[in-house]
């Protein structure tokens, strides 16, 4: 069978606040966001404290971190924990863009490697496949958390963790 490749470019820190305009140079705290760009894409933003304390937000917001500037040419990333990685799993639950099922395939394929999801069966219906996993703490019964597999090949794949890693590493 054939799938479709996509790719999720999010970007790297801009060493800007996308609020204000100043400079934010290296080990400046400040909040780095995720949003939805508008053309089905990811952007990255970053904003200064004193911003997004007075409630700068951009529209599309996906997710959020506070963190510190890094040096240019660093390889930092931000470690999100277990609770974090289901929090942007859940919110993507109902949104059938391409893209955020895209994500939400991945991050659910990290929470699987960390045991946070058991896998229970594989369903396809109209030629769409969608994996039916059970999760850590569920009683038993508990309905099943249903995740819809993107059409995309193995490389697409690879170049979709490659992109969030661009943002974030996750903890193994």
């Amino acid at each position: 069978m054939s799938r479709d490749a996509t790719t999720i470019p999010v970007g790297k820190p801009t060493f800007q606040c996308a609020a204000s305009g100043e400079a934010l140079p290296p080990g400046t705290s400040c909040v780095t966001t995720v949003r939805e760009n508008g053309q089905g894409g990811f952007e990255r933003l970053e904003f200064s404290q004193a911003a997004w304390l007075a409630g700068a937000r951009p529209e599309g917001l996906l997710c959020w971190w506070k963190t510190v500037m890094p040096e240019p040419d660093a390889k930092r990333r931000l470690v999100l924990d277990d609770e974090a990685i289901e929090e942007v799993f859940d919110r993507l639950a109902e949104d059938d863009r391409p893209n955020r099922v895209a994500v939400r395939w991945l991050l659910a394929m990290i929470l699987l490697r960390k045991k946070r999801l058991r896998h229970l069966r594989v369903e396809s219906a109209e030629g769409v496949e969608t994996w039916l996993f059970s999760r850590r703490g569920d009683a038993e019964g508990a309905p099943a958390t249903a995740v819809v597999r993107p059409a995309l090949d193995e490389e697409a794949i690879a170049a979709l963790g490659d992109e969030l890693g661009a943002v974030v590493s996750f903890d193994a």
